[in-house]
């Protein structure tokens, strides 16, 4: 443990030398959103405050949290962008998969199935639609991802340091005339729970002019052996930088997400 903070400090020391000394600011993104809940109460999320800042071959993301800045994510790039050494928070055991813990990088309002992140360095490799992923965190988690890319979409298989496996696949299918549909599938493959899926695609035509329909299906098992369905639908609209994202699930709740990107 205490090697890993050594490790993990001497790493932020010389990304911020890095970026202190060579990296220059080519762009920039904020973004503003908050959640609200609908049910028997009404609830609202802390609102999310993020701020990404970019250049030549890195990326450093960021957002507000009790009045400190939080850094999230630092990237860079290395081997002419083949290999991405990313310091931060990700998940884990997709390690650099996705990002649903922003809400710029997840399409759906809320995330599509159960999530553990931690805090750590990682590193992904891609090659001819090839990709190798590992992570080192604190408290001596680790995982590793293989995947493929094709035809916009990363299927891979995971494994963590809590012998955790996971298949999945997401990405996007965008065309001109027909518009985009992004979908997300994740299989558990882990031996106690064996058979838990989650799958959630947001379809959004080019004639609805920013409106999307959302769907999701999941099936998670419990503690007394039984499976648990949950049928999700929305609607999501986006204009210009602003975005409304709606979910209503089988028991009644509807879960609002409000956003703006800057």
């Amino acid at each position: 443990m205490k090697t890993l903070k050594t490790l993990l400090a001497t790493l932020v020391f010389l990304s911020t030398s890095i970026f202190a000394q060579e990296a220059v600011v080519s762009s920039w993104t904020g973004e503003f959103s908050t959640d609200v809940t609908f049910g028997d109460t009404v609830s609202f999320t802390t609102p999310y405050t993020g701020l990404s800042l970019s250049g030549d071959g890195w990326k450093l993301t960021s957002h507000l949290s009790e009045g400190s800045i939080v850094v999230e994510e630092a990237y860079y790039n290395i081997d002419a962008k083949v290999t991405t050494v990313t310091l931060g928070q990700q998940r884990v055991p997709f390690g650099l998969s996705n990002d649903w813990h922003r809400p710029s990088g997840n399409p759906f309002a809320s995330e599509p199935s159960s999530q553990t992140y931690a805090n750590g360095l990682g590193a992904l490799t891609e090659f001819a639609g090839v990709g190798i992923a590992g992570f080192y965190g604190n408290d001596e988690v680790y995982s590793v991802r293989l995947s493929y890319g094709i035809l916009g979409h990363s299927a891979g298989v995971s494994i963590n340091s809590d012998e955790e496996r996971l298949l999945d696949c997401s990405g996007a299918f965008s065309n001109e005339s027909l518009g985009t549909v992004t979908s997300y599938f994740e299989y558990d493959l882990s031996e106690e729970t064996s058979g838990d899926f989650w799958y959630r695609a947001s379809v959004a035509p080019t004639f609805t002019k920013g409106v999307s329909a959302l769907v999701g299906y999941s099936s998670v098992g419990d503690e007394a052996g039984d499976n648990e369905t949950d049928i999700l639908y929305g609607v999501g609209y986006q204009y210009g930088n602003s975005y409304i994202r709606s979910e209503l699930s089988t028991d009644g709740d509807v879960l609002v997400r409000v956003g703006y990107i800057f």
